[in-house]
């Protein structure tokens, strides 16, 4: 008989049927007649039956072979009982048969899992809100010849610890990677330091991928910023430690003794944003800058719509809506964020990345409106626009950069002054929005306008040119401007 190694593939289209679920992503590993599968990400659902029990389905399973899939179906157990372990865990067992379901993947027209009845299988798991392991035996001998063993997750759990789920790009020599999901561990000791592991990191190219092992950062300060959010840093040397992944023989971190590495970091409960510089130039040959996660944390932030221009040693772009986030620190200064930053526009436009300033004083001008200036060195942080690769702005180091601005809770005007000269040989000026803030005194009238609309007082426009019937705009009443 043909022998079989189990696939599985992942419809996440069809989730939406287990609202109530929580979706774990694992590495995934099956062992068909004692030959296994190369890991692969792959999905399982849990429902919370709230008496105990859970529901546990892992969809759409696949028999293939070099040159044969056989769609096989859902294996789908219900009322699994629950107990929980002295290691704050919940342990889930069941031992018995099951019919599997059929799958809903499109194009899929027969599931042979229903077909072949009842089948022998023991599941066994332990699981938290961040992940779950679990090993499924499937005695399949007597319809397909085949003893199938599944093996989602890994026994690795860290009881204190949390574990975040992030975006990962990778860029190696100024060659990114896609982005794809990774995990990686944050353990708090208590003493205002953290532990730092990313497990199993890859160097990967268009054909190759070589394992490298963990990256592991022990007693990680850290720091509260004013934002609300918890800022990691280290700069030293590491030495990488061998991954656990199964079948993965050699992992060259080991071999190449202690490596110059920087992180930067910052997160929350919810998620994480971390930039490593690893320099194995003198090992490999190579430059590693990673990225994991977003720098798009926004608790209080407002964000504000004007029209940019962009000037560039003395050339001006047409107008063009952007986007900026500013957010409120509470204690007199603001974070200003101009996200996905180009230089240029169209085929020619250069992706930079995100303007992001933290700490900016603001004052209050006697015109009423909240003055901000920052002048110093920055870094630009990566953009995260799809469809762009690499960002110019953190590979060029620290930029001279000058800041000033006005705004209220309607409108912001900013003028940025980015010296690039040295870098990209470019001095760039940046305006966005427009200083035509009505001040005080004219807002002061705005009261009035209601009854000034209805009387027979005379009101111009800014031409000069009497209104009998004034719309919304900015029009002269009495000798002052009245906003209608």
């Amino acid at each position: 008989m043909k022998k079989f190694l189990l696939v599985i593939i992942c419809c996440f289209t069809a989730l939406t049927v287990f609202a109530q679920g929580k979706v774990y992503t694992e590495q995934l590993v099956v062992t068909v007649n004692g030959e296994s599968t190369a890991p692969q990400l792959t999905g399982v659902t849990v429902i919370d039956n709230g008496n105990q029990t859970i529901d546990f389905e892992l969809k759409n399973f696949f028999l293939s072979s070099a040159d044969t899939k056989v769609p096989v179906g859902n294996i789908k157990v219900e009322n699994i009982p629950v107990t929980k372990g002295d290691d704050g865990l919940d342990y889930i067992k069941f031992e018995g048969a099951i019919t599997i379901q059929p799958g809903d993947m499109e194009g899929v027209d027969a599931w042979v899992g229903p077909m072949v009845g009842e089948i022998p299988m023991k599941l066994l798991g332990k699981m938290n809100d961040e992940k779950l392991f679990v090993t499924i035996d499937i005695d399949m001998q007597e319809t397909l010849g085949q003893i199938v063993y599944v093996k989602l997750g890994t026994d690795d759990f860290v009881t204190n610890g949390r574990v975040y789920t992030e975006q990962l790009v990778i860029t190696v020599n100024g060659e990114s990677t896609a982005p794809q999901l990774a995990g990686v561990t944050v353990i708090d000791n208590g003493n205002q330091t953290i532990d730092f592991e990313l497990k199993n990191f890859f160097l990967s190219s268009a054909d190759t991928k070589v394992p490298v092992g963990n990256i592991k950062v022990e007693s990680l300060p850290v720091t509260k910023g004013d934002d609300g959010l918890d800022y990691i840093k280290f700069e030293g040397a590491i030495t990488i430690q061998p991954g656990d992944m199964e079948g993965v023989d050699a992992w060259v971190g080991p071999m190449v003794g202690e490596i110059p590495m920087k992180l930067l970091g910052k997160m929350n409960d919810e998620k994480l944003f971390v930039t490593i510089d690893i320099d194995m130039q003198e090992t490999l040959g190579q430059i590693v800058y990673v990225q994991l996660g977003k720098d798009d944390f926004i608790t209080n932030g407002k964000v504000y719509t004007e029209q940019l221009v962009l000037t560039i040693n003395g050339e001006s772009s047409e107008p063009q809506d952007a986007g900026v986030t500013v957010v409120d620190n509470g204690n007199g200064t603001i974070n200003f964020v101009l996200r996905n930053f180009f230089l240029g526009s169209g085929e020619d436009g250069i992706p930079v990345g995100n303007i992001n300033m933290e700490g900016v004083p603001v004052t209050k001008g006697e015109d009423g409106l909240d003055h901000i200036f920052f002048e110093g060195s920055t870094t630009i942080q990566p953009g995260d626009m799809e469809g762009v690769d690499m960002w110019v702005g953190p590979m060029v180091g620290e930029i001279p950069m000058k800041l000033q601005g006005k705004m209220n809770e309607e409108k912001i005007y900013v003028t940025i002054d980015i010296d690039m000269q040295e870098t990209l040989g470019q001095i760039v000026f940046v305006q966005l929005g427009t200083d035509d803030f009505i001040n005080q005194e004219e807002t002061d009238v705005i009261n009035e306008v209601a009854s000034l609309h209805k009387s027979s007082v005379d009101v111009y426009d800014l031409s000069g040119r009497r209104v009998k019937n004034p719309s919304r705009g900015i029009y002269v009443v009495g000798g002052k401007k009245v906003l209608f």
